[in-house]
């Protein structure tokens, strides 16, 4: 049954730093924080972006910031919040 499989490790579980798991957010600050100081200062070679092919750019239609306002009203109470905890809220200006 695939609905009680056991469940992949958060990414926060994951991270480990020295061989020890980052269990606590002061443990994974600390790795990111020292990750990140790692790499500052190096140099980085770009060639490889060269090679990514170009593509032609989109035209959009023009549309007024009431029309956008418009749209997005119709979806308003339709979406629900998904896992990055976003959703859709009226904007008034």
């Amino acid at each position: 049954m695939n609905w009680v499989q056991k469940k992949p490790m958060l990414a926060i579980e994951i991270i480990s730093y020295k061989n020890c798991p980052c269990n606590t957010l002061p443990d994974l600050w600390h790795t990111l924080h020292n990750s990140f100081n790692l790499a500052e200062n190096r140099p980085v070679n770009t060639r490889f972006l060269n090679e990514i092919p170009q593509v032609n750019t989109i035209n959009w239609p023009t549309f007024s910031k009431q029309e956008f306002r418009d749209i997005i009203a119709k979806y308003l109470l339709s979406s629900s919040p998904r896992l990055d905890h976003i959703c859709h809220r009226k904007v008034t200006t």
